[in-house]
């Protein structure tokens, strides 16, 4: 067992992704997204299967999320009623999505989304030069939240729907960041726990393993910063990132590049075997 670890742990590719999560923990701590979305899109980029992927992202969200939640619970970042909401919401919707991509529904699903995620994230750019009153009520986090869980399941995506969505509908960007990270935790534990016996634990090691080592490290820091960023630019960054992953993973789930790979050195085969 301990060869096998040392054996992970001395791989180039593990600390490739080592790094991928480290960047991709600063964007989710501090904006209450980016982990599943930067991760996941490069893991599409390198040729892992979807189920693979999401596995992998969420076996590594049960710890970066309860490090990231327990920080933003220490800085009172996490709002109860929603958190509850949220909670319920998503796991319902990650044990929807599970079943869904185990049937290989996932990339149409993830099109779709991607599509109203563009329109959700030019919204929220102009949000942020306009006053909105908080319309955040419980029905509609509880459809954000099942829409968030079917994401997260399908795609390893939470907070790029939760989070913008939210806060598009003038809650508090501070505690929507919070509370969403707690409430990811949960929902990825439920899609984890579905998912693992379909691709088994020894081809999530490598992955999972690289992209925890990185988040953790980067959880402490992001917390600080969702504290301390005002609210215009804040609002604006959560609306840009947004954007940005969204034509990012339209581009992977409709070829626009075919053959595109961000880490050349990193065969397909040697992730998918």
């Amino acid at each position: 067992m301990w060869q096998s670890l040392l054996a992970i742990l001395s791989s180039p590719e593990t600390w490739a992704f080592a790094a991928v999560g480290f960047v991709a923990q600063i964007f989710d701590g501090a904006l209450g997204m980016g982990f599943g979305t930067i991760s996941a899109a490069v893991l599409a980029a390198v040729g892992v299967p979807r189920e693979l992927a999401s596995a992998s992202v969420n076996g590594a969200k049960l710890f970066t999320g309860t490090a990231s939640g327990l920080s933003h619970a220490l800085l009172r970042n996490v709002d109860g009623r929603m958190l509850v909401v949220l909670v319920v919401a998503g796991v319902i919707g990650g044990f929807a999505g599970a079943t869904l991509l185990t049937r290989s529904f996932s990339r149409w699903i993830g099109v779709a989304i991607s599509f109203y995620l563009l329109l959700a994230g030019a919204f929220i750019v102009w949000r942020a030069m306009h006053a909105i009153p908080n319309r955040a009520s419980a029905g509609a986090q509880g459809g954000i939240g099942f829409a968030g869980g079917l994401l997260e399941a399908t795609s390893g995506v939470w907070g790029p729907l939760v989070t913008s969505n939210l806060v598009a509908l003038g809650a508090s960007p501070r505690h929507v960041v919070g509370t969403s990270i707690v409430a990811e935790t949960f929902v990825a534990a439920t899609v984890f726990g579905l998912l693992v016996s379909h691709v088994g634990f020894p081809r999530l090691s490598g992955i999972a393993l690289g992209l925890l080592c990185g988040a953790l490290v980067a959880a402490p820091f992001a917390a600080l910063l969702a504290r301390r960023v005002a609210l215009r630019p804040f609002t604006i960054a959560v609306g840009l990132l947004v954007i940005a992953t969204s034509l990012l993973r339209l581009a992977h789930d409709l070829d626009v590049v075919p053959g595109f790979r961000l880490f050349g050195y990193l065969p397909a085969a040697q992730i998918t075997e």
